[in-house]
């Protein structure tokens, strides 16, 4: 197999995996846990998969190499996938839960940074390999959903258990990028913060990414509200990860001659476009042809950042420089914006998209700053 096809195995388990961890608060509530309470579980977890993300790269560049890393971190988070039957109970659960949590969280960035060194090396391609990824997420969604309504929720865990199975598996026969070992630094991660290609990466990806959190967790309320159905609904939303897909898979020449500066211009303004059209409420005619927006707003803002990061980023510090870059860039940002967007519905309704407009909006102020270090380099 080709290190792209190793690579593409690896993200189809981890993002299958993904898929079916939406599905967690399912399980959660069939047990008789409140609201409230799974809740509370979700957002300590997700707050300790933002914390130990950077720690899981750090330990990755010290030795030089992702794979071994990759198979811990798959191995714990599979054990502990299998210990949700066994768990039950507010504290139990929230052990189990915030371990997995740390342990997927070295998952998705020291792949992408394995990934980006191989293309650097020209072993593979990277935009081609990732929307195997998004396809996988697609289709363990559809394919989770449907078998979960036949027997029951009883089996999200064992299908989250056999997703990180196949990632530490697949981990095994992943090829390993020529990157020598980085040398002990004190606070190697703050250090990253000096470069400034870093720091616009992780500023315009929280900006744009988390401007998607009203989209994640409230899209499917309005639409409903606005009278769709959840089956329509769910065709949207598998609408815009196609369009996705489609971008990272046939978009090459247009990413090439974009660059991170011009990924960026078009994700922050398509975005300022498609979430005020949203806010509107449009009939389903324009809200379909507004979801292939998805493809500028999420992926081309992913790919500029990746971009950025392998261009400015010492290759001995890539994987701690992709573990922060998901931490700040994604998890955090998308974590604050979901409770800011969770508060402004309950008062605005579909209007909140208007605020993600205006956040997305701000990273229009970067780009010169991007295009100032495209001269320079």
């Amino acid at each position: 197999m080709s290190a792209g096809a190793r690579v593409a195995a690896f993200l189809a388990a981890y993002f299958a995996a993904n898929a079916v961890n939406a599905f967690m608060p399912l399980w959660y509530a069939d047990r008789g846990l409140s609201a409230a309470t799974i809740g509370q579980i979700l957002g300590l977890a997700a707050l300790l998969r933002v914390l130990s993300g950077p720690g899981w790269g750090n330990v990755a560049d010290r030795l030089g190499r992702r794979r071994p890393v990759l198979l811990a971190a798959g191995c714990a988070a599979t054990g502990l996938a299998l210990l949700y039957p066994l768990s039950s109970g507010f504290l139990p659960l929230l052990v189990v839960a915030s371990g997995q949590g740390i342990a997927a969280s070295a998952l998705n960035p020291l792949v992408d940074s394995l990934a980006l060194a191989l293309a650097r090396e020209g072993r593979m391609e990277y935009s081609p390999v990732r929307s195997v990824g998004s396809a996988a997420f697609m289709v363990a969604t559809a394919a989770t959903g449907a078998l979960l309504s036949r027997v029951g929720s009883w089996l999200v865990p064992w299908l989250l258990a056999l997703g990180y199975g196949g990632a530490a598996l697949s981990s095994l026969f992943l090829p390993e990028a020529k990157t020598a070992p980085a040398a002990a630094q004190a606070f190697a991660g703050l250090a990253l913060f000096r470069i400034p290609g870093f720091r616009l990466a992780v500023a315009t990806t929280a900006l744009i990414q988390g401007a998607h959190a009203a989209y994640y967790g409230f899209a499917a309320l309005f639409w409903r509200s606005q009278g769709l159905s959840d089956t329509v609904i769910g065709l949207l939303i598998a609408e815009g990860i196609v369009a996705e897909i489609l971008l990272f898979a046939r978009g090459r020449r247009l990413i090439e001659r974009l660059g991170p500066a011009g990924l960026t211009a078009c994700a922050a303004s398509v975005s300022v476009l498609r979430w005020t059209v949203t806010a509107l409420g449009p009939p389903l005619p324009v809200l379909a042809g507004v979801q292939l927006l998805h493809a500028a707003t999420f992926a081309m803002q992913h790919l500029s950042a990746m971009m950025l990061l392998t261009r400015c980023v010492p290759p001995e510090r890539a994987a701690t420089a992709q573990a922060l870059h998901a931490a700040l860039g994604y998890g955090a940002p998308t974590g604050l914006m979901m409770l800011l967007a969770g508060f402004l519905y309950s008062r605005m309704g579909g209007l909140v998209f208007l605020v993600m407009a205006g956040v997305a909006g701000m990273a229009l102020w970067l780009v010169r700053a991007m295009l100032r270090l495209d001269r320079v380099r």
